[in-house]
């Protein structure tokens, strides 16, 4: 398995490989191709214009795809939350919900002036439910949601997907498909989970990676190279560029 530090390496592999199979594409690559203020979001963008130029697809599984819509979802209510806290009067009543709504906008423009992409996590997201319908009342937070997110998750998503070509792949438990070399089985993601330290989504990613057709898998996450510097010598053909 080989580890790309560069655009240049990509492309000399590229062109050493002839043509390739596809490419794999991890959440975190997905996301710094969508939002400019991502660290990786230049970076990522010249990959995707590179693969485009040599006509290689690009696959994810569903699961990465899952992740995706939700990271789409949790930046549109990060924006809601901040549009919220421009019009919000600080006033005593709504003194905690102000500066809860405050400590998002603040961390969002932290993350921007160092290039770190900032959406709420599950936490903000409940206290956010539970402070717009304690200061606005029942349905207030149906009304939010419908305002920032509704409609433009779906068309934001939809339009994504198009813009970078994504196929998706799912393949039922042990069974063959066109794009695999080995069946997956869930046993192979929970023993790299329990000897890798892997989250299962990672684990997914990399048990993905090893059994499919494709040649080269694209990721933010850098626990990555550790592993596929190590990895079997029937992977060698393989190569891995993780974005830094």
């Amino acid at each position: 398995m080989r580890i790309l530090n560069n655009l240049q390496e990509v492309h000399r592999y590229i062109q050493q490989q002839g043509s390739l199979k596809g490419c794999l594409a991890d959440t975190g690559f997905l996301y710094a191709l969508s939002y400019c203020d991502d660290r990786f979001f230049d970076k990522a963008n010249d990959v995707l214009d590179l693969l485009s130029e040599k006509q290689i697809a690009i696959f994810t599984n569903v699961v990465s795809r899952m992740e995706f819509v939700d990271l789409i979802f949790r930046k549109q209510i990060t924006g809601g939350a901040i549009h919220i806290y421009e019009e919000l009067l600080p006033k005593e009543k709504n003194k905690h919900f102000y500066n809860f709504v405050k400590s998002i906008r603040d961390q969002e423009s932290r993350g921007r002036k160092i290039n770190n992409s900032f959406k709420v996590g599950e936490y903000h997201i409940k206290k956010l439910r539970e402070e717009i319908l304690q200061y606005y009342g029942d349905k207030s937070w149906q009304d939010f949601c419908r305002q920032f997110v509704g409609n433009m998750l779906v068309n934001e998503w939809l339009i994504l997907e198009k813009e970078f070509g994504l196929n998706y792949m799912e393949a039922l438990e042990g069974s063959n498909h066109e794009q695999l070399n080995l069946p997956l089985y869930w046993l192979d993601v929970v023993q790299l989970m329990g000897e890798q330290g892997f989250r299962a989504p990672d684990a997914m990613i990399v048990n993905f990676f090893s059994k499919s057709k494709f040649d080269l898998l694209i990721t933010s996450d850098q626990d990555f190279k550790k592993f596929f510097s190590t990895t079997e010598k029937e992977l060698n053909s393989k190569a891995v560029y993780i974005l830094k």
